[in-house]
């Protein structure tokens, strides 16, 4: 999953129609966010980790759960880490779907260090969070408010998975990790980019341009869609990832 967020985030529309096609799914919170440990800010400050770390959490979930080989599929941050995982970690992916993301921090459209308008340390109010994540939505589909207020209700109220110091610890490791653009000519695994052509976030160019950098890659932008994977979309972005997954399994590209 992306920036600051949990696990949860991964709707059923998403996983569901995939696990129907008898693939084991997981879902899990990156370090610092959800029921993941998190890191103490002093620990972080003279420590701070990095996307390569975040690639390494990973593997280790494969290693503890004794899968040798994966489809890898991340979304934004999470996009960035699937990407870290198909070139450090080749062995261990079957395939490599890259949504909504990047392959260079000096791409990113945003700052989380302007302070928020509400206290950091206390739970965002819900009128707050809806409407970052409304200001992430595009125009061709309708945001789902309901949806989101449930996910609010489960992820931050009933899971206590809010961590107010997630947001700078996360986009550090980004800025951190630069550009893979130079490495991204060594993945070997077949490749999905997805991206939407109004992300306020990523420039969709961006994504195009480095989805070219991937050999054989298969590049799908989404007209209209923002930073997210709406359900609109769903019935396009997925039989794209099951035919990856289809091609990889069968060793064609």
């Amino acid at each position: 999953m992306g920036l600051a967020s949990q696990s949860l985030n991964w709707f059923p529309y998403f996983y569901e129609p995939i696990v129907q096609q008898n693939y084991y799914v997981i879902r899990f919170d990156n370090r610092d966010i959800g029921l993941s440990d998190r890191i103490d800010p002093a620990t972080w400050a003279t420590n701070p980790y990095s996307l390569e770390d975040m690639a390494k959490d990973a593997i280790g979930l494969l290693d503890a759960l004794n899968i040798k080989t994966a489809h890898i599929v991340g979304v934004s941050m999470g996009g960035m880490i699937a990407q870290r995982i198909a070139i450090s970690h080749p062995s261990y992916v079957r395939s490599l779907t890259s949504l909504t993301s990047s392959a260079d921090s000096a791409n990113l459209g945003f700052d989380p260090s302007p302070n928020p308008p509400f206290d950091p340390a206390q739970l965002p109010p819900l009128d707050i969070q809806l409407q970052f994540w409304r200001l992430l939505s595009g125009s061709r589909y309708p945001f789902d408010a309901q949806r989101y207020r449930e996910l609010y209700q489960e992820a931050f109220v009933i899971r206590q998975g809010y961590n107010p110091h997630c947001l700078t610890h996360h986009f550090t490791a980004i800025q951190r990790s630069g550009s893979r653009m130079a490495e991204l000519s060594s993945i070997t695994a077949p490749t999905l980019v997805v991206h939407g052509t109004e992300d306020p976030l990523i420039p969709e160019a961006h994504a195009a341009l480095y989805a070219q950098q991937i050999p054989n890659a298969t590049y799908l932008a989404l007209d209209g869609v923002g930073h997210e994977i709406p359900e609109g979309a769903a019935p396009t972005v997925l039989p794209a990832i099951l035919d990856l997954f289809s091609r990889a399994s069968f060793g064609t590209t």
